[in-house]
């Protein structure tokens, strides 16, 4: 059975000392129940990660010393999932499996029909529940590149926040959207999908995506649940991009 993996952020990371603290060191002494001795395996979310031995506990604070340091090249490729944000715990779902699908960046956004309205307080909050399973989700998989989830915004404000994109998609139901064996021509080495509310993007919306370059995206004659074209749309990406 392999070591549980834990996190210690980029800006903590030390070769030399390495230290687990806080909720990571909680986690690790209280509900894993590994104390000196134990190996463990920690990582920084930038591509390190370091099998480790626990030489010293305070319970509340553990000193580790590296016994193998693993260097993860970055992603050969970016994929970027804007999400319009969906009711109840399926954004929590998305998510995590847009983690294990190798997600670099979860961008949730707010549209007209989006039933879920927050504040900027509240949007705060949400963004840093969604980090933390996004994280988890990393410890869980071994992905050692932590995706960065963005705070949520409306959907109109969101594309002078972005980067360039070789390629730009959104799930569509309109009548010229087209499968993905039809757009792509190439191997792009990065790449956007824009993936609707449960009452689908407005006309406006979708022409506002496609004045920022995206291409409307058919998922084919049936009408998919949200959670489900996301993770269609990303499994489909992923394997065409990396494959």
């Amino acid at each position: 059975m392999s070591p549980p993996r834990f996190y210690i952020p980029v800006e903590q990371w030390n070769s030399d000392a390495p230290v687990l603290e806080g909720d990571e060191a909680h986690h690790c002494i209280s509900v894993m129940r590994r104390g000196v001795g134990d190996q463990v395996v920690v990582f920084d979310g930038a591509g390190r990660h370091a099998q480790a031995q626990i030489i010293s506990s305070n319970g509340k604070r553990l000193e580790l010393k590296f016994i193998h340091l693993h260097q993860t090249p970055p992603p050969s490729v970016t994929i970027t999932l804007l999400q319009a944000i969906p009711k109840g715990a399926n954004m929590e779902l998305i998510i995590e499996k847009a983690v294990e699908l190798g997600v670099n960046e979860i961008v949730p956004v707010m549209t007209e029909r989006t039933v879920v309205k927050l504040d900027a307080k509240e949007a705060l909050k949400k963004r840093e529940k969604w980090q933390r399973i996004a994280l988890e989700t990393c410890k869980q998989c071994g992905q050692d590149w932590l995706p960065r989830v963005h705070a949520p915004q409306q959907f109109d404000g969101v594309w002078n926040q972005l980067p360039a994109h070789e390629l730009r998609l959104v799930a569509a139901l309109q009548p010229d959207a087209l499968g993905l064996k039809a757009i792509l021509s190439s191997k792009p080495q990065s790449a956007l999908i824009a993936i609707g509310p449960e009452g689908d993007f407005t006309p406006a919306e979708y022409a506002s995506a496609r004045a920022q370059g995206c291409l409307p995206l058919s998922l084919g004659p049936i009408v998919l649940r949200v959670e489900t074209a996301a993770l269609c749309c990303l499994s489909v990406l992923s394997y065409e991009m990396r494959g």
